[in-house]
């Protein structure tokens, strides 16, 4: 048998009807949920900001009060570059700045060469000041990209580690003063940067947050004795994955948005995942559309996931033993633009009553209201346990 784990991004919303989940046309969940153990997960435990990090940790069952030591060093570690123990990375975003109000934690979803010749112009022309406070930049993925910064006193690198740093995604439509981090070298070098991308017309100041230093984390085949295989377009994904041990998979043509290549997550994902291993598909697209508090791309992004990333996987899977557990790992409302820490719904396919007269089973679609009126609720930290421990 083969285990396949699907996340799609903040898909969830509010338990209530008239949710993107809910008018989405979905074929494939419906096909499977009516066979499908389903219910609601917390993905965020209580205290905890509600980002990515976060979800995804607990989803794969690593405490994040444990192991959640800041959003950017867990994205760094995809890059496999080294850096000394005295240094924070930060997470820098290419963002949209209109009339001091924060339009786009995204810049427009700016498209990778774009985004690395503007990383490029800011280690140039901000290359005085970096060295002088031994800062370096890279690039990432599109937006995101990141911020290394040695720092000699011990005292200071403590201070900067626990200092509130605020994402942009949570300000979307604010005045940035507002909400400028306390810490003068990161307020110099995003003052520096709005001068240098003055003319650009998305991507015209950056903004630092998710910071801490470089983190552990257990292998993940010495917890579950079986091995795994990543696929995604997003950094927090690919370096909680290097981490932990598990095979992360380059697909050509990612985006982490509605014009990524879905059909080669499922099929880079089914080539590589053997019996009795575990093949993780993350999509983006899903999370991002509610950034943008838009319903209806939500809503596409929604059934896209549905077709051709569940619809795929089942129909190139067809008589074949496998187990599926599908199940976002955080909600990201419209109404919102941004995370928020509600349980999320889930579902378990196979059920193991193959339907006979089970009451955890049986739904005609999976939403957030059907996975709650099934009335289980589980730790999103015990549940890829459960569904790997499981038989059918």
């Amino acid at each position: 048998m083969r285990y396949f784990l699907l996340i799609p991004d903040g898909a969830a919303e509010k338990f209530e009807k008239g949710t993107p989940l809910e008018k989405a046309k979905t074929p494939s969940l419906d096909q499977i949920v009516k066979n499908s153990l389903i219910g609601t997960a917390r993905t965020i435990p209580y205290g905890l900001p509600p980002g990515s990090d976060i979800g995804t940790l607990s989803i794969l069952g690593y405490d994040p009060y444990k192991f959640a030591i800041g959003r950017a060093p867990l994205e760094f570690a995809s890059k496999g570059i080294e850096f000394p123990p005295n240094s924070i990375v930060f997470r820098m975003n290419l963002i949209t700045v209109e009339d001091g109000i924060i339009k786009d934690h995204s810049a427009g979803h700016i498209k990778d060469e774009e985004a690395k010749k503007i990383v490029e112009k800011i280690n140039q022309e901000a290359k005085e000041f970096l060295e002088k406070n031994k800062m370096k930049v890279f690039s990432g993925k599109s937006y995101r990209n990141y911020l290394v910064w040695e720092i000699d006193d011990k005292s200071k690198l403590e201070n900067i580690e626990k200092a509130k740093l605020t994402p942009p995604h949570d300000i979307l439509g604010k005045k940035y003063t507002e909400f400028l981090p306390e810490i003068d070298e990161l307020k110099k070098l995003i003052s520096i940067s709005k001068e240098i991308l003055k003319d650009e017309k998305n991507a015209n100041m950056v903004w630092f947050w998710g910071q801490g230093k470089m983190a552990q984390l257990p292998k993940f085949e010495d917890i579950y004795k079986k091995k795994a295989n990543l696929v995604s377009a997003v950094d927090i994904l690919k370096g909680i994955g290097k981490l932990a041990g598990i095979n992360v998979i380059e697909v050509p043509g990612v985006t982490g948005y509605l014009d990524s290549n879905f059909e080669g997550k499922v099929d880079y994902i089914l080539s590589e995942t053997k019996e009795n291993e575990l093949g993780i598909i993350h999509v983006e697209a899903t999370d991002e559309t509610g950034h943008e508090g838009d319903p209806e791309k939500k809503k596409t992004a929604i059934e896209i996931f549905d077709t051709r990333v569940l619809g795929r996987l089942l129909e190139k899977t067809k008589g074949e033993k496998i187990k599926i557990l599908v199940i976002p790992d955080h909600p990201t409302p419209c109404e919102l633009r941004t995370h928020s820490p509600e349980p999320v719904p889930f579902l378990i396919f196979p059920c193991l009553c193959e339907g006979n007269g089970c009451i955890l089973c049986g739904a005609e679609r999976f939403t957030e209201i059907s996975s709650a009126e099934k009335g289980i609720m589980i730790d999103a930290r015990k549940i890829l346990k459960f569904f790997l421990s499981q038989k059918s």
